[in-house]
This record gives structure tokens, C-alpha cells and sequence, in this order.
């Protein structure tokens, strides 16, 4: 099982959970509102920093991973840099 971990920018969150639809992605975890700095710049919700983003994470088999990449590539590709995806996997077990 991989865990996934996907970054975008909250503008481009409902297109986000579309994507994990149309892969079939069982379940996920969302997380609002990530405030930080990247490679896209700083997104703290403020005056001077607007915006933020959102985290999803997705515990996945590995069959599942190349139609979601294929998905996450054209998404990116679609928004540029300026949308702030970023997508990693971590290795992992279900420990209960």
C-alpha cells in the first residue's frame, strides 16, 4: 500500500476531490486551509500572503496509482506552477 499526499491550492480543490472520483479512490482525508511556503510562494491567508491550500491523503493499493498519476499530471499541466500541486507517496501498512 502506498499512503498519497496531495498539495493544491483550495482554488482548485473541488476539481481535486473530482479527480479521486473518477479514479475510484475509496476514501480519502481532507485537511483546509494548509498555510506555508513553497516553491509557488507563501500562502498564509493573510493581506500580504493571501490564499492557502489543501491536503488530501489517500491510503491506495498499488493499482490504483498509475490512473491517478496520468489524472494529477494533466491536472498540473492544466493549471501551471501557479496552481501549487504537488503529489508524494510514502510506503505503508495498516497498523489496526
Amino acid at each position: 500500500m502506498k499512503l498519497v499526499m496531495l498539495i493544491a491550492d483550495t482554488a482548485y480543490a473541488t476539481e481535486v476531490e473530482q479527480l479521486l472520483e473518477e479514479c475510484g479512490v475509496p476514501g480519502f482525508t481532507e485537511i483546509p486551509n494548509v498555510l506555508g511556503k513553497g516553491a509557488t510562494g507563501k500562502r498564509f491567508g493573510s493581506r500580504a500572503f493571501p490564499g492557502s491550500s489543501t491536503m488530501y491523503l489517500a491510503a491506495l493499493d498499488e493499482h490504483c496509482m498509475a490512473p491517478l498519476q496520468e489524472k494529477l499530471k494533466v491536472l498540473r499541466d492544466t493549471h501551471g506552477p501557479e496552481g501549487g500541486l504537488k503529489a508524494y507517496t510514502m510506503n505503508t501498512e495498516e497498523l489496526l
